[in-house]
C-alpha cells in the first residue's frame, strides 16, 4: 500500500530484446556525438527521461503560475531543460563542481541538495525538480530528510515538488515514503493523469511523485 495516500498510475513498458537494446544504445551514442558537434541540445533517450521531457516538464512550463524553478542535479542530458522554462527564473544545484557547465545560465549553485535552503530565500520557488538524485549520491537518510525540509522551506504556499527515483534495491537506500519530512507536504494529482505517482514498469522501475506545499 502506498504511504501518504498516494494514488498510482502504472505505465507498463516491457523490456526489449537484448539485441535491440544494444542497437538503440549504439544509435543514441552516434546521435549524441553528431548533435554535440553541431552545437545542438543533447538529451537521454530512456523511458523515464522521455516521460519527463515530453509530458511532465512541458506541463509545468505551460502553467502561468510557474515563474521560478529550481532543478536539483545537472548533467549533459538536463542542459536543455532551461530552454523549456525560458519565461521563468530557472536555477540549478549540483554537488559536483564539474556539473556546473551544464547548469543554469541564470543561477547555478555547487552544493549538496541537503543544503539547498542555504542559498535561496524562503518561499522563492513555484516548482522544484528533484529527479535522479535520491539513490544516486544522496543516500543518507539524514541528508535526504534535510533536502526535503529545505525544499519545503523554499517552496511558496501551493508550490510543487516533483520527485523521481528508481524503485529497485540497488538505487533505493531506503523507502522514500518513510521520510518524516514528507509530512509537511501533501500529494497532488498530476493534471494529465489524476494520479500522484507515475510508475514506470521498466527495469529501473522509475517513478515520479508529485507533492505540494499546503496553502495553509
Amino acid at each position: 500500500m502506498e504511504p501518504h495516500g498516494l494514488s498510482v498510475l502504472e505505465n507498463p513498458s516491457p523490456l526489449q530484446p537484448a539485441w535491440r537494446r544494444r542497437w538503440r544504445w549504439a544509435w543514441r551514442i552516434a546521435t549524441r556525438s553528431v548533435r554535440r558537434a553541431l552545437g545542438l541540445p543533447v538529451t537521454m533517450d530512456s523511458a523515464d527521461r522521455c516521460l519527463l521531457e515530453q509530458r511532465i516538464l512541458p506541463h509545468y512550463a505551460s502553467r502561468a503560475d510557474i515563474q521560478r524553478v529550481l532543478s536539483i542535479g545537472t548533467r549533459w542530458y538536463t542542459e536543455a531543460y532551461e530552454a523549456l522554462f525560458m519565461h521563468a527564473f530557472y536555477a540549478t544545484l549540483d554537488i559536483d563542481p564539474r556539473a556546473a557547465r551544464y547548469g543554469s545560465r541564470q543561477r547555478h549553485v555547487t552544493d549538496s541538495a541537503s543544503r539547498a535552503a542555504d542559498h535561496f530565500p524562503p518561499a522563492s520557488f513555484d516548482l522544484i525538480l528533484f529527479n535522479g538524485v535520491f539513490g544516486w549520491g544522496l543516500d543518507r537518510r539524514d541528508e535526504v530528510e534535510a533536502a526535503i525540509e529545505g525544499f519545503t522551506l523554499l517552496l511558496r504556499a501551493g508550490g510543487e515538488l516533483v520527485v523521481g527515483w528508481n524503485d529497485v534495491p540497488r538505487y533505493r537506500p531506503f523507502p522514500f515514503g518513510e521520510l518524516q519530512a514528507l509530512g509537511a507536504l501533501e500529494p497532488v494529482p498530476f493534471a494529465q493523469t489524476g494520479a500522484c505517482v507515475w510508475q514506470l514498469e521498466t527495469d529501473n522501475r522509475h517513478r515520479f511523485e508529485f507533492w505540494r506545499k499546503p496553502l495553509t
